[in-house]
């Protein structure tokens, strides 16, 4: 029988108890990041976003950066609201 990363079951069946504190989750910091992006994904699925990947020159994505400060806003919503705008849709 093998054990399975993602097994709730037969997670701690062969592990050993070492000295020191306590583990509040019991998998491994790089499969608690898949699974937290996994779930994000999902919650902006459900939310009707889609992912978009481009690839920009570093003098915008530095003035995006100095925008992002003088407004308080992150990249995707001065980004987001950019476009509605540029489409007419706001």
């Amino acid at each position: 029988m093998s054990v399975q990363p993602e097994d709730r079951t037969t997670i701690d069946m062969f592990a050993s108890r070492g000295p020191g504190r306590p583990r509040s989750n019991p998998y491994d910091r790089a499969l608690q990041c898949r699974q937290n992006k996994r779930s994000q994904r999902l919650r902006d699925k459900a939310k009707g976003m889609h992912r978009l990947e481009v690839r920009i020159e570093g003098e915008v994505v530095q003035a995006l950066d100095d925008a992002c400060d003088d407004l308080n806003m992150t990249r995707a919503e001065i980004i987001e609201r950019a476009l509605k705008q540029w489409l007419h849709m706001g």
